[in-house]
């Protein structure tokens, strides 16, 4: 026998089976709810919006460390799905800044999916929140209908919650991968922000014709990784253009803290 290390995340779903027979569980939901009672009480925080008694949306999040920095995890934030596009998630995510502060955190941080406009526009565009790594597969595969057969690629979103930064405004020139061209690399190391377009659709893409947003996916893969790797950062999202406002690490005051997560 050896004991080793879980990395994979598709690794990590073994665990599912073993927790069934050792606990006689049959039911995943009975899974998550222990799993996020025991996060909130050793340090954790969830929240629920609630609407005339009904719960209609919830967010929970948990203390993280990576390399030397601790910071609050934010794991998932919701709505019900008729109560989308009603700005509630948008006020789960500002009062878990105010809990994040009376903490003495300085930091939270979350994944998303770079091709979810929706997401984007929350998390940069309103929150201010910035994203400078890329974590192909995160979650590994997923059978939900909104990642189901394609790969969970995403972004962190570091949203420094003591830092005056509003979102950046939309600039000139705009790039489009989708357009199958390559990245210019002049723009590219003119050092100068740029705008990078992304369908405005994605999850519409991946449910009609889903080879195409995997091939997609992946061109957008490459694309991100050569931007932050040439020391951009996304700072800002414009609903209306469908793209990321991309800046030069060199260009933002205050200057950044120094890179939490690696590029992949």
């Amino acid at each position: 026998m050896e004991i080793i290390p879980a990395e994979d995340p598709d690794e990590i779903g073994a665990i599912i089976p073993v927790i069934r027979s050792a606990w006689g569980m049959s039911e995943m939901a009975q899974i998550v709810k222990d799993t996020v009672a025991a996060m909130r009480f050793h340090g954790g925080l969830v929240l629920l919006a609630k609407d005339q008694g009904e719960v209609i949306g919830m967010s929970f999040s948990f203390p993280a460390r990576f390399g030397n920095h601790i910071y609050l995890y934010s794991h998932m934030t919701g709505v019900l799905q008729d109560r989308k596009y009603s700005g509630i998630g948008q006020q789960l995510k500002l009062r878990q800044k105010e809990w994040a502060l009376r903490q003495g955190y300085d930091l939270i941080c979350w994944t998303f999916d770079p091709l979810m406009t929706l997401n984007a526009n929350l998390n940069l565009g309103k929150l201010g929140g910035i994203a400078r790594s890329y974590i192909p597969n995160f979650y590994g595969n997923m059978d939900d209908s909104l990642n189901r057969g394609n790969p969970t690629d995403r972004v962190v979103c570091e949203w420094w919650i003591r830092e005056k930064r509003n979102p950046s405004e939309r600039v000139n020139p705009t790039l489009n991968p989708a357009e199958g061209k390559e990245l210019d690399n002049t723009i590219i190391s003119s050092k100068k922000p740029f705008m990078l377009k992304i369908p405005e659709d994605f999850l519409r893409m991946k449910r009609e014709t889903p080879e195409i947003a995997s091939k997609v996916r992946l061109y957008y893969r490459e694309t991100f990784r050569k931007i932050f790797s040439s020391g951009y950062v996304l700072t800002g999202f414009s609903r209306s253009d469908s793209a990321y406002i991309v800046t030069h690490s060199s260009e933002i005051l205050p200057v950044l803290p120094e890179k939490i997560f690696p590029v992949r």
